[in-house]
């Protein structure tokens, strides 16, 4: 055969054959389709599988945590160990070990599919998570929500704060310290995140502050994606605001840390209060020594421990509170020593 004619007898082939290729690339992308979707089902069952993990118990709850390293929920965490301890229950503690907006409803739906007895969960990102407590409550499996709630949902019970009442604490905290001036209060610019609770915060920080007409309150919206972004805007702040604001209030312990370092940075540190909410060691200390005027704080341990006796009691009596309400702590000057002690432990 004359090397010539191979490129055309090659062109003649592929064109008679060009139908069979495609069917075969067809069937080529379905596996590997299918290959995917097996990994997939995979992972959800390994997760599921690490989740049933002891039947030998009453009961058998999950708690799915904003993030499971922190300090704050390692606390909530012990509370409802040692509730499940009295009831009987087994509560294994789920949940990404760093800040994410879709995990929470995904580990709900794993703990639906695992069939567990009951789901305490944290409220992040509103619509998906509320999606997935729906779906697990039409599934018969109870669920409560602690820290921030999603009223809006089929939960059969909310354990936390009154977040209307938090945010006149943060009114009367600020008017005791600040009669004039402009006060700052750092919101999230995600609307998704922009909860329910943060804004009835708000409202009733506006509804306190209505009072003292000398005062102006305005929000901040920061990027919590990025720890740089929030710790910019709250520079960029400082810079533009340089004379009017008096003070700045944090919703969250990472916010609250950020602000006091750009202040202290700026050189502004007695001269604008800090107030937050929740605290750790490093607020603490940052109390002590002055640079934050106070936080406001929650009991997570009594959290984490009403929220699995709740489950419980759903379980045994088919119905429980509606709302169990966590005691709001004031933690300033006056009592932090005792605090960092306890920290300290």
């Amino acid at each position: 055969m004359d090397r010539r004619d191979f490129p055309i007898r090659l062109r003649d082939f592929l064109t008679r054959h060009l139908y069979l290729l495609a069917i075969l690339t067809v069937l080529l992308l379905s596996l590997l389709a299918l290959l995917a979707m097996n990994a997939l089902r995979q992972r959800l069952i390994d997760q599921t599988q690490v989740l049933v993990t002891d039947r030998e118990a009453r009961y058998h709850f999950v708690l799915i945590a904003e993030q499971t390293d922190s300090p704050y929920w390692q606390e909530v965490y012990a509370g409802a160990q040692a509730a499940a301890a009295e009831v009987d229950a087994v509560v294994e503690l789920a949940g990404p070990k760093s800040f994410s907006t879709d995990q929470t409803a995904e580990q709900i739906r794993i703990a639906a599919a695992a069939r567990l007895d009951g789901i305490a969960t944290c409220v992040v990102d509103t619509d998906l998570t509320l999606q997935a407590i729906n779906q697990a409550v039409q599934d018969q499996i109870p669920v409560v929500t602690l820290e921030y709630d999603a009223a809006e949902s089929l939960r059969q019970c909310f354990v936390g704060v009154n977040s209307y009442d938090l945010g006149q604490t943060f009114g009367r905290l600020v008017a005791d310290k600040n009669p004039l001036g402009e006060i700052i209060i750092l919101v999230s610019e995600d609307p998704q995140r922009a909860s329910l609770s943060e804004n009835q915060i708000v409202a009733g920080l506006q509804d306190y502050l209505a009072r003292y007409p000398s005062l102006t309150l305005n929000s901040l919206e920061i990027n919590r994606d990025s720890a740089f972004s929030a710790e910019q805007a709250i520079r960029d702040l400082l810079v533009k605001d340089q004379q009017t604001v008096r003070a700045i209030i944090s919703l969250n312990v990472g916010d609250t840390l950020r602000v006091v370092e750009a202040l202290v940075d700026d050189g502004r540190a007695s001269t604008v209060s800090v107030l937050g909410y929740q605290e750790n060691p490093d607020v603490l200390e940052y109390i002590q020594s002055g640079l934050i005027q106070a936080v406001i704080a929650s009991d997570p341990y009594q959290i984490g421990y009403d929220s699995i006796q709740a489950l419980a009691e759903i379980k045994t009596n088919n119905r429980t509170s509606d709302y169990i309400p966590s005691d709001l702590v004031t933690i300033d000057a006056t009592n932090v020593d005792a605090y960092l002690r306890g920290a300290n432990q």
